[in-house]
């Protein structure tokens, strides 16, 4: 009986609770922290796993002029990083400044690319300075021992993360081939091992990475293909000005058969030409950024997977369009964009919850009144 009693009188408290607008008020915003902090901790562990980082490596310049133009093209990846804040991606550069512990060049670089932390979702490494190729081993021009194809191909991750490589030394063109795997996008600052003059690619590039005037797509972020379209563009032009012959063409190869497609191929961010026997690059390149802004910033790593899976589908429809037929076409397309449209929806959603709870923990209670 006694336990009846005190369970009734907890009712009738608990109900004269409910009643209280203050209690409501105190219960609805209770609701918002615990929503908030039970979402924190279900993503945390992706969004964890969405680091960036860059790994910019300064080669051997040969003479003083060819080392601060090397430094320059560095310094300005590095503002372009710095300038995106706590967002910005992790950041080394290896061969600006003395070692420590008495490593060269290539020891460091070893060591980042074989103790990358699980938090690493996506790798850049870009490489800045001269090459060489024998017509057997492609290089690239280190302080002291330096660093072949092979060698890079055998550090770089098998599997995950995603990995970009950026070669802007001369004879670089020989590095797709060697590079060559399903997740990782490779570019180039030449066409072939045989263009072995001083490539200006890499200036370019370093100013175009993130400059908002080449958002070919108007998606309001500069993508990879994006950024190196405008650079080969810019390096072709120089030697128009100069009158000289270009001894240089950038390429680009992100689909894993390790042939590559020249850049003056693409118009805006699709080719006007395709090769015959393999799909076109430069879908993925135009799928990834250095510097992920708004919507992008706010996908989690299984998010932004699936987007690229969904976007991937579309393109590979896109290109079939003419043997489908336009009725098969869009009835084909049509789940795939309400896939999209619901994973889009997903990520409003969660900013707009979340930017409400940012404004509700900013107003005074009716006690603090």
């Amino acid at each position: 009986m006694r336990f009846r009693k005190t369970h009734e009188d907890w009712i009738a408290m608990t109900g004269r609770m409910l009643i209280a607008p203050l209690c409501w008020k105190i219960l609805f915003r209770t609701t918002g922290v615990l929503f908030s902090i039970a979402s924190l901790c279900f993503c945390c562990e992706d969004l964890r796993g969405q680091e960036q980082k860059v790994i910019v490596v300064v080669g051997a310049g040969g003479s003083d002029d060819y080392q601060q133009q090397f430094q320059n093209w560095a310094d300005n990846w590095k503002s372009a990083i710095t300038s995106a804040g706590e967002s910005a991606p992790d950041f080394v550069c290896i061969g600006s400044e003395a070692n420590p512990s008495g490593k060269n060049d290539l020891q460091r670089l070893e060591q980042e690319l074989t103790n990358l932390g699980d938090a690493t979702a996506e790798l850049w490494v870009v490489l800045i300075g001269h090459g060489t190729d024998d017509g057997k081993v492609s290089k690239f021009n280190l302080r002291g021992p330096d660093l072949s194809a092979v060698q890079l191909n055998q550090w770089l991750p098998d599997q995950e993360p995603r990995t970009i490589v950026v070669n802007c030394a001369s004879s670089s063109g020989g590095f797709v081939g060697k590079l060559k795997h399903p997740n990782r996008v490779v570019i180039t600052a030449t066409k072939s091992s045989a263009q072995r003059n001083f490539a200006r690619f890499g200036q370019y590039l370093s100013m175009a990475i993130d400059d908002p005037a080449f958002d070919l797509d108007k998606d309001l972020q500069t993508s990879l293909l994006e950024a190196v379209v405008a650079a080969s563009s810019q390096t072709q032009e120089f030697y128009l000005q100069e009158t000289r012959l270009a001894t240089e063409l950038a390429m680009i190869d992100d689909n894993g058969d390790g042939k590559g497609t020249p850049s003056d191929w693409f118009q805006g961010t699709r080719t006007v030409k395709k090769a015959k026997a393999s799909e076109p690059d430069g879908f993925v390149a135009n799928q990834i950024f250095l510097i992920r802004r708004g919507t992008e910033a706010r996908l989690t790593v299984s998010q932004r997977s699936n987007r690229d899976r969904l976007e991937r589908e579309l393109e590979l429809l896109r290109q079939k369009k003419d043997r489908l037929g336009e009725a098969r076409y869009y009835q084909s397309i049509e789940p795939i964009l309400l896939d999209l449209a619901k994973l889009y929806q997903t990520v409003d959603s969660k900013n707009s919850i979340d930017s409400e709870n940012s404004i509700d923990s900013k107003k005074p209670t009716d006690v603090e009144k």
